[in-house]
């Protein structure tokens, strides 16, 4: 039945985002988000996965919530940091290899692209749950060891996936 409920959850999401990319909320987008919806769900979990689609992408709704809400956040917030550095010519950057303690493959890439998508940082490699970090050379954010607060907040967040 938790199953059932899983992959409806998944097919809403992803008729949403259909909805979304269509910019009209008609029926026909609906009715046809729906069937793609299934039909992509069908597809990878019988001819891509190993496991079944729900076991090994499925994100618990408010964690994805609280997850996007952060991400957004720390988006101005880096914007902002970045700007007054690069302002003051402060732009020199280095590489940090940062060890992440989450186990789970997908909570790892959804860090990788959190770091990505803030101004300041980019994720230049991943290998298992160590990532290489470009970022500026005085960022607070990143210590070549344990990292910094962003990902750590990202990384709790992550962990309830």
């Amino acid at each position: 039945m938790k199953r059932k409920a899983n992959y409806i959850i998944m097919i809403l999401v992803f008729t949403a985002m259909w909805v979304i990319l269509n910019e009209k909320a008609g029926p026909l987008q609906i009715v046809s988000g729906m069937g793609f919806s299934v039909t992509s769900i069908f597809f990878v979990n019988y001819y891509l996965l190993d496991d079944s689609y729900i076991d090994s992408y499925f994100l618990n709704p408010v964690s994805l919530i609280k997850y996007l809400i952060y991400l957004v956040f720390q988006i101005y917030k880096s914007g902002i940091s970045a700007i007054l550095k690069i302002s003051k010519g402060e732009s020199s950057v280095k590489i940090v290899k940062y060890e992440s303690g989450l186990e789970n493959d997908l909570a790892v890439c959804l860090l990788a692209n959190a770091i990505t998508l803030t101004p300041g940082t980019v994720t230049i490699d991943k290998s298992k749950n160590q990532l290489s970090v470009l970022c500026f050379e005085d960022d607070d954010g990143f210590s070549g060891e344990k990292g910094g607060k962003a990902s750590e907040q990202f990384e709790k967040i992550l962990r309830e996936i």
